[in-house]
């Protein structure tokens, strides 16, 4: 009888306990989802000022190449020099996340979009990606990305001509 009330007991502190913490780790979520809300907004209308959301230490890995932030804006700015009426989007589910005192990070499930009026193609990717966050003066940067590309199975193949290239399916 005793250990039936110490389980019950321990359970509910437990039960308790998660919705107590459960609160405070969306939020740290939060802010982080917040800032790569606010970088894909920037993307596609002003690629310049992303730089205020990384650290200067910053790492970026897109599938098995290191990528430069300096090279990655020149590539969105020279993609919106030819896209006429780009429009972005995105979309994340956050897979997993962690936050301490001076570092951070989320795991998400990303689906990019870019469509134009000059282009009759969808371009999609999809990737699973890892943020890290250091905070630096009270904000926190990214000071690693690392992307992996998988495939978009809403995506047909015909429907993307850079499907297969972006998407490749080993």
């Amino acid at each position: 009888m005793c250990r039936l009330v110490f389980t019950f007991i321990f359970t509910s502190w437990m039960i308790l306990g998660l919705n107590l913490t459960s609160p405070a780790l969306a939020a740290d979520v939060d802010k982080f989802s917040v800032i790569l809300e606010k970088m894909d907004k920037l993307v596609c209308t002003n690629p310049e000022q992303v730089s205020q959301y990384y650290s200067p230490e910053l790492v970026i890995m897109i599938d098995d190449k290191r990528a430069l932030l300096d090279n990655r804006i020149k590539s969105y700015r020279q993609m919106m020099s030819e896209l006429v009426g780009m429009k972005c989007s995105m979309k994340r589910k956050v897979l997993a996340s962690n936050k301490g005192d001076k570092v951070g990070y989320v795991l998400v499930d990303e689906l990019s979009s870019v469509v134009a009026e000059n282009v009759h193609i969808d371009q999609r990717n999809h990737s699973v990606c890892s943020y890290v966050f250091s905070k630096e003066k009270n904000n926190w940067k990214i000071s690693l990305e690392h992307c992996s590309s998988l495939p978009d199975y809403s995506i047909r193949p015909g429907e993307d001509a850079l499907y297969y290239f972006h998407n490749p399916v080993y």
